[in-house]
C-alpha cells in the first residue's frame, strides 16, 4: 500500500516538526492553498501544541495525521503528489536521513524518497543543532536521495552543501 498518488497531481501533505516556525502554520497552509494546492496537515505529535488543530482542520477540510496507523486501518486520502517538510527540526531531519519511521512525519518523508515523490524539507534549529556533525551529514545523505532544502536561515546551513 502507498500513501501517495500520481506524480503531477494538487495534493500537498504539509509536515509540521514542533520547532520555532510551527506556529505558522495555518499561515502556511493558507499560503500552499494560495498557490494551488490541496493541503493536508501532517504533525509529530509535539507539533500540536504550537498552533490551532481545530482551524487547521477547518481549513483543510482534512483531519491532521499526527499518528501511525493502526494494522487494519485505511490509509487516510487523499493520496499525496508532493511533500513539504516545514518545519523542519534536527531530530525530524536526522530520522528521515537514516530511514527512521517511528511517527507520521519521518515515516511518510520515508516513504516519499524511496517512491521518488517530491519532497522539500525546510530546516529550522537553533546553530547550536546546525552545527552538530549529524546534521550535516543528514543533510547530505538527503541531498543526494533527491530531497530538496529551502534554506530560510543560512546560519544553520551545513558548510559546503
Amino acid at each position: 500500500m502507498t500513501s501517495f498518488g500520481p506524480l503531477g497531481g494538487d495534493v500537498l501533505y504539509l509536515g509540521v516538526s514542533a520547532v520555532p516556525g510551527a506556529d505558522r502554520t495555518i499561515d502556511r497552509i493558507r499560503e500552499e492553498q494560495a498557490a494551488g494546492w490541496e493541503v493536508c496537515l501532517l504533525a509529530t505529535e509535539r507539533a500540536l501544541f504550537w498552533f490551532d488543530a481545530a482551524e487547521a482542520e477547518v481549513i483543510t477540510g482534512h483531519p491532521i495525521q499526527s499518528r501511525m496507523r493502526h494494522y487494519g486501518e485505511p490509509l487516510f486520502e487523499p493520496l499525496g503528489n508532493a511533500m513539504v517538510i516545514a518545519p523542519a527540526g534536527f531530530n525530524t531531519i536526522n530520522k528521515i536521513a537514516l530511514g527512521l519511521a517511528d511517527d507520521m512525519v519521518s515515516g511518510l518523508a520515508c516513504e516519499a524518497i524511496a517512491r521518488r515523490v517530491p519532497l522539500t524539507i525546510e530546516p529550522q534549529m537553533s546553530d547550536g543543532f546546525s552545527l552538530h556533525p549529524a546534521f550535516a551529514d543528514a543533510v547530505s545523505r538527503l541531498l543526494e536521495a533527491g530531497v530538496h532544502f529551502v534554506w530560510h536561515d543560512p546560519t544553520i546551513r551545513p558548510a559546503g552543501l
